[in-house]
């Protein structure tokens, strides 16, 4: 049995709320038990039991209810294996996601032999992914397929063997008044229903087992053989299906079997792992039912089949209706369990149940701000649709009419009452059909005009509604602070950024009917709404529009939606229409970067240090956060600024007014008057070599007239970059190490990595010179530097062997020369697509950095380019093996291994920030491994000269610092806080701020909130490093104040064993975890290159 709650970072808990281990809560002096008998004392049997401490409280706030509820669960009796551990587990997270008005509840059935490893698995992920999918905000049920299903696939990627085990799951989510019920296996949820004087067992699940036709069907047509114990050993006909129904269970029920054997045979037809029975059709999609509360219903159950083996639905409910207390309820329906096992077997299974109890439900619900669509039984397996799919949400299986009868109320009352129930659901169906046919005429409206998308929708042109103001009421500011106090845009801005900000909201009233937003049309608004609905509709292909979701401003916090137009224009992903008329207030994506990219541009100081000799080492960063940290100091008319013979302490930048320098040639001499031998005026500078040395002044420099000067000391320069000296020796140790490569890079033996040839030196493993060759591609090589260079050759001669990457408009490729089989690693971009997505300036933009840069082993050049109508291409001088990815299935790598790639990165970074470059492409699949164990960085197409701030947003959503997704303007620190992310992704699998099925949006929020967490077999060197890169403030980022910092970074503790010279200089052989993975890649898939020709103009592309 696992925790209650094991994720608090995924699943956030509000203050004062905690959640405890249920394996813990058990106090056998206070536990009251229900016991009739059996095999074990009173002692033994309260040991086997775990409870939740009696019974808890929640109030849900908007909805206006109380929720009581308990836990109980016994550990089975199996006289053969009495420490058997107990295969079930449950969950229970109040205030799910932090939301006041959600609840989820979730019980876990193992079996196998690793049938507790996997309950508890299921119990954590499934709440995890649930939470973590894109579509559990507006469509829970979508959300429950993916989380389910996602589940599964971890559980088969993980430590835990599901060979042969695996876990049931059914959950409940309470969200408000409603309930969402998912469920996987042959596990039960059981709804009570008042009727009259009578209560009534509702199933909001259905036992998905070979009792079903469907689901035998289902798992009959994936190759399983349905057969019981004794048809499986001929003791029956194995011809003859006369099962019954699943409460006429003889205790041999019909089972799975694979074809010709003997396993898995398991009584169900769908769970979460079980790899082996996930061959025959035993998967893990769950079936979903959808259920309004009302007064009508006073509890729910939940319970594993270990409870319901005995009894029936409506038998545990008329049980559960005695109690007032439902842990009181929950005791004595496991105790009846456990002796009817007792009964019947001479062991008993595990039994775990939940009672939900419901008070101060009434029949008219608050209104809501965010209402939830109801809905009928989804199931969204794509390879057979139960029975039960699409059907009302009451409905009764016939498999349950034992339970029926049991009851006083008759099954025709129950036929009627579905009558009743079904004709209500028409009506409802036939309301939203009808706003999803004009949603649906609206979608098929194109052009301008009234109720276009981001148009200006039925606006009077007398009120000047649509303009934006240069003020705003105070009712307006407090809406729009409202509205925006939560979103990650604007939480960083400071008050009078947001107070600019507001000013550019226009008003813009809407006509029911408007579309305001729609599906795949690029995005320019952002919206914030002060009254009316809006319906949220998404459209498949050529499915009629679905309602998701409506925004309205009911609930007194005012709604917003739209907020990734003000990033980019990323095309909608749904449609709003207004349902009613209303007023938005809407603001632009160019308005918005008005203000945040105020500054952006470097300053007349900036130009000016830009200019002095000393300062040449330093990168546009670092001048314009010099420019920042210098003082404004003002001298009148007369007064010394420096003497001449004084130690030399301050650099000035004269910012208004001029300044005279004088020398005397005897400074003992007092009668000598100083002679002026130059003037300075506003944007000229003296003093610089204060910055280096304390050596005395050359010269006076006296104001002439009032001179206002900045000026910074050597102290406070050194306090924030280090030592000026230090730089500059940086930079000349770059400037060697590029000449070094460039020769290398000409011999007619390429570098090691390159050959596929692993050389190691002084600082690797023994400290003894090592070389492993190995064959590369079908023992062909790459051809030599100075071969490559005088090599003559059109891009017709080269036939496409793999595929390294690609993206939506370009490829890495793996190419061979069809004479010389020479093998070539080059970049293919597609004319048509490129102008097709208007990339043309991004692609020249790429291409013009990669002219510029020096070759270098981190960082491979072009050695030869082709163009043509069809693609732009460049040969790279390497050999790719694959990207970093491919070699991290199915574990990720270990710390020395991701050290050594980590390293290489950081090469390859701190050559591209000398050449002036911020990169912006880092990722595990953009960073490509050669045969010889190399790491380069070859994806350039965000890459740009650095030339102060940018702002644009690119690169990889994972990977984006706060400043680029807040828009505030970024710098060459953005690729240090991408180095953190890499790290983290080496060495766990998964990057710090996603999760599996997160849309942008989500992990935007997330990085700007930082919320990160590490796997407990990170070392602390590993994460004091990724701490300090991962920092929020750029200027505090290690290694994120210009290349020259990076030395900093490269003495971190956790490079410690890394030789940088070695690794620099190619003589570092990877470790055993790289070479080891390298010699086990089985290659990259095979592709063809034939992109399109494009017909129009290539002007654009003339200077490729």
């Amino acid at each position: 049995m696992g925790c209650v709650n094991s994720k608090e970072e995924a699943l956030a808990v509000p203050p004062g709320k905690e959640f405890t281990d249920i394996t813990n809560n058990y106090d056998a002096g206070v536990l009251s038990v229900y016991l009739t008998g059996g095999p074990l004392t009173a002692k033994d049997y309260k040991e086997r039991l775990v409870s939740s401490e009696g019974t808890q409280t929640v109030f849900m706030p908007q909805s206006s209810y109380t929720i009581r509820y308990a836990f109980v669960s016994q550990r089975g009796y199996y006289p053969d294996a009495p420490n058997k551990a107990n295969q079930d587990s449950l969950c229970v997270h109040t205030y799910f996601g932090a939301d006041a008005e959600q609840c989820l509840f979730g019980v876990f059935d193992g079996h196998g032999e690793y049938g507790t490893q996997c309950s508890q698995f299921a119990k954590d992920k499934v709440p995890e992914n649930l939470l973590n999918n894109t579509h559990f905000a507006v469509s829970p049920e979508i959300a429950y397929h993916q989380a389910m299903v996602l589940s599964n696939n971890q559980l088969h990627r993980s430590e835990v063997d599901d060979t042969m085990s695996g876990t049931t799951a059914i959950t409940v989510l309470i969200r408000g008044r409603t309930a969402y019920v998912a469920n996987v296996g042959d596990s039960r949820a059981v709804l009570a229903e008042r009727h009259g004087d009578k209560v009534v067992a509702q199933d909001l699940s259905y036992d998905q087992t070979p009792f079903r036709r469907d689901e035998c069907e289902r798992v009959k047509r994936c190759g399983a053989r349905v057969l019981t114990l004794d048809q499986l050993e001929g003791i029956k006909d194995p011809n003859v299906e006369s099962w019954g129904t699943e409460e006429e269970d003889d205790g041999d029920p019909p089972r799975l079997w694979a074809p010709n054997a003997t396993y898995p045979g398991t009584a169900f037809t769908r769970s979460i792992g079980d790899s082996a029975a996930e061959r025959i059709g035993v998967f893990a999609e769950p079936e979903v039912v959808t259920k309004q509360l009302s007064a009508a219903h006073p509890f729910v159950i939940i319970a594993s089949d270990g409870v319901f083996e005995f009894l029936s639905s409506q038998s545990v409910v008329d049980m559960v209706t005695k109690f007032e207390d439902p842990q009181e309820a929950c005791l004595s329906v496991v105790a009846e369990s456990y002796r009817l096992w007792l009964q019947h077997e001479t062991r008993t299974d595990d039994i775990t149940m939940i009672v939900i109890q419901f008070q101060g439900l009434e029949d008219e619900a608050p209104q809501m701000a965010l209402p939830t669509p109801s809905g009928a039984a989804l199931d969204f397996s794509t390879r057979a649709v139960p029975s039960m799919a699409g059907m009302a949400l009451r409905r009764l299986p016939t498999t349950r009419l034992a339970a029926i009868e049991g009851a006083a109320v008759s099954v025709e009352e129950l036929q009627a009452e579905l009558r009743l129930l079904q004709q209500k659901k028409a009506a409802q169906a036939a309301a939203q059909t009808a706003h999803a046919a004009a949603a649906a005429a609206a979608l098929a409206t194109a052009g301008s005009g009234a109720g276009a998308a981001e148009g200006r929708p039925s606006v009077d042109e007398d009120t000047g509604d649509g303009q934006g103001p240069s003020w705003r009421t105070a009712e307006e500011v407090k809406l729009l602070a409202q509205a925006t106090s939560s979103n990650f845009l604007f939480s960083g801005m400071q008050a009078e950024e947001r107070a600019d900000v507001f000013t550019l909201f226009e008003r813009y009233p809407v006509k029911a009917g408007d579309v305001v937003v729609r599906q795949s049309e690029p995005g320019d608004y952002f919206y914030v709404v002060e009254s009316g609905q809006y319906d949220v509709f998404v459209q498949a292909g050529m499915d009629p529009p679905l309602l998701v979701h409506t925004y309205s401003s009911a609930s007194g916090q005012p709604a917003s939606f739209g907020e990734l137009a003000l990033l980019y224009n990323k095309p909608r992903a749904a449609t709003v229409m207004a349902r009613t008329d209303g007023l938005l207030y809407r603001l632009h994506r160019s308005a918005f970067r008005s203000v945040v990219a105020a500054g952006g541009q470097p300053s007349a100081t900036v130009r000016t240090l830009r200019g002095v000799e000393v300062l040449q080492c330093l990168s546009l960063t670092q001048l314009q956060r010099l420019a920042d940290m210098m003082e404004e100091v003002a001298f009148e008319d007369g007064e010394y600024v420096i003497r001449q013979g004084e130690e030399g302490r301050d650099f000035f930048v004269i910012s208004s007014g001029e300044v005279s320098c004088t020398v005397k040639k005897n400074l003992a001499n007092a009668e000598e008057q100083p002679k002026e031998v130059l003037r300075l005026y506003a944007g000229q500078y003296f003093g610089e070599r204060a910055l280096l040395t304390a050596a005395k002044r050359a010269a006076n420099v006296v104001a002439s007239g009032r001179v206002v000067l900045l000026s910074i000391s050597r102290g406070a320069f050194e306090g924030v970059f280090g030592p000026l000296q230090d730089i500059i020796d940086s930079e000349a140790a770059w400037k060697e190490a590029v000449a070094m490569q460039r020769e290398v890079l000409s011999r007619k033996t390429m570098a090691s990595g390159l050959q596929g040839e692993w050389r190691q030196g002084e600082g690797g493993e023994g400290g003894q010179a090592v070389a492993m060759q190995r064959e590369v591609l079908s023992r062909k090589t790459m051809a030599s530097g100075l071969q490559v260079a005088q090599a003559q050759f059109s891009l017709e001669e080269l036939v496409a062997r793999g595929l390294l990457s690609s993206t939506e408009y370009s490829a890495l490729m793996l190419m061979e020369h069809k004479a010389s089989e020479e093998v070539y690693t080059v970049r293919v971009t597609s004319v048509a697509d490129v102008v097709a997505l208007a990339k043309q300036a991004v692609v020249m933009r790429s291409r013009d950095v990669t002219r510029s840069l020096e070759p270098s082993f981190f960082v491979p050049g072009v050695l030869k380019s082709f163009k043509d109508n069809r693609v732009l291409a460049e040969v790279l001088m390497t050999v790719g093996l694959c990207t970093l990815d491919c070699l991290m299935t199915p574990l990720p790598f270990d710390e020395p291994s991701a050290m050594y790639i980590a390293a290489s990165v950081v090469l390859g970074l701190e050559h591209l920030h000398w050449s002036g470059v911020i990169y912006r492409g880092l990722s595990v699949h953009s960073v490509i491994v050669t045969e010889g164990g190399q790491v380069q960085l070859v994806d350039f197409r965000f890459a740009r000269r650095n030339e102060g701030r940018a702002f644009t947003l690119c690169g990889n959503p994972e990977y984006l610092p706060p400043e680029v997704v807040e828009g505030r303007g970024h710098t060459e620190s953005a690729d240090l806080w991408a180095l953190g992310v890499l790290i983290y992704c080496l060495m766990s699998g998964e990057t710090p701020f996603a999760s599996p099925g997160d849309d942008e949006l989500r992990i935007y929020r997330r990085i700007v909130s930082r919320h990160l967490a590490f796997p407990a077999h990170f070392s602390p060197a590993a994460r004091d490093l990724m701490e300090r890169l991962l920092q929020p403030d750029p200027t505090a980022r290690l290694g994120g104040q210009g290349p020259a910092s990076l030395r900093h970074l490269k003495r971190h503790p956790w490079f410690a064993a890394m030789n940088w010279d070695a690794l620099l200089e190619h003589r570092y052989l990877p470790p055993p975890g790289i070479r080891e993975r390298i010699y086990n890649f089985e290659g990259v898939s095979y592709a063809q290159c034939d992109p399109r020709a494009y017909e129009g103009d290539m002007g654009w592309a003339n200077n490729f």
